[in-house]
């Protein structure tokens, strides 16, 4: 994933992704059912597990490391 903005914490820009997916996502599922067309949805929401994933990733270290700092 791309830095576009320095100033968004690495969180932030993987939950501003995680949106622009879920939003191109609904759009191309209501333009299937309005056209009568299949899309296909599985890139999507393989797009949305990796971007889960490396969130979860993200929050799992932050939280490590704020444990270690405990200590």
């Amino acid at each position: 994933m791309k830095k576009k903005n320095p100033d968004l914490s690495e969180l932030d820009q993987i939950a501003r992704e995680k949106r622009k997916v879920q939003f191109y996502l609904r759009l191309m599922l209501g333009l299937g059912s309005s056209c009568g067309v299949m899309v296909p949805i599985e890139p999507f929401f393989t797009t949305l597990n990796e971007l889960s994933a490396q969130e979860t990733a993200l929050i799992q270290k932050q939280a490590k490391e704020q444990s270690d700092q405990l200590e």
